[in-house]
């Protein structure tokens, strides 16, 4: 191959490898503590003890969920960076696909370096090869139809991952919230019962005198 149909090869690669990995990142939905709604608080506070412990045990359940949380946006993040990715590689390929069936070169620009562009004529209908990065700085040659399938698969898998992981996004705030809520009802409890006991010391203290 000459240089040109080299280059066509680099400009429609990707890091395969990466995003199927984050692809098939299953539902985390069953790592995740279930926070459960104090109903009856009194009660609740008669059998866990005092409220400095429940509030440890729950700023613990806290600390737990939002170390979760972290790890799920920053896994967000690099999928909404991928699936960009792939559909540009995507359309790349198809486009060459299509150039290749007229049997004409494709025309395109390409980055020479920061800001600055070049033209080139692809003999896309003479090279239907081409290389895609499978990561750890390995590149691998497929038939330009099985990578156009190739990347279909991983594009339609990150979309289903970014859909799942979003699902798992809301659930996983939903258990915050509670946890917020109780260890807010927990604290508030405590006041309203240090004030209590403080206000019968006070009634008592003024009977004996």
């Amino acid at each position: 191959r000459d240089d040109v149909s080299d280059w066509s090869s680099d400009v429609c690669s990707s890091d395969l490898e990466e995003m199927a990995a984050e692809a098939k990142v299953p539902s985390v939905r069953e790592q995740i503590p279930t926070a459960e709604f104090i109903e009856d608080l009194s009660a609740y506070m008669s059998k866990e003890g005092t409220a400095e412990a429940v509030i440890e045990k729950l700023q613990r359940v806290y600390s737990a969920l939002k170390f979760i949380e972290q790890k799920l946006v920053q896994r967000k993040a690099k999928l909404k960076a991928k699936i960009p990715e792939i559909e540009a590689t995507y359309g790349a390929l198809k486009q060459m696909r299509s150039q290749a069936e007229l049997g004409e070169p494709l025309i395109a620009h390409y980055e020479l370096a920061q800001s600055v562009f070049a033209k080139a004529k692809v003999n896309v209908h003479e090279e239907d090869k081409v290389c895609l990065w499978l990561g750890a700085n390995v590149m691998l040659e497929y038939p330009r139809d099985e990578a156009i399938l190739l990347l279909e698969d991983n594009l339609k898998n990150a979309k289903a991952a970014l859909v799942t992981l979003i699902d798992d996004m809301g659930h996983l705030r939903d258990q915050i919230t509670v946890t917020e809520v109780n260890m807010a009802r927990v604290f508030n409890w405590d006041v309203k019962k240090r004030r209590d006991e403080k206000e019968a010391a006070a009634k008592g203290e003024a009977v004996e005198s």
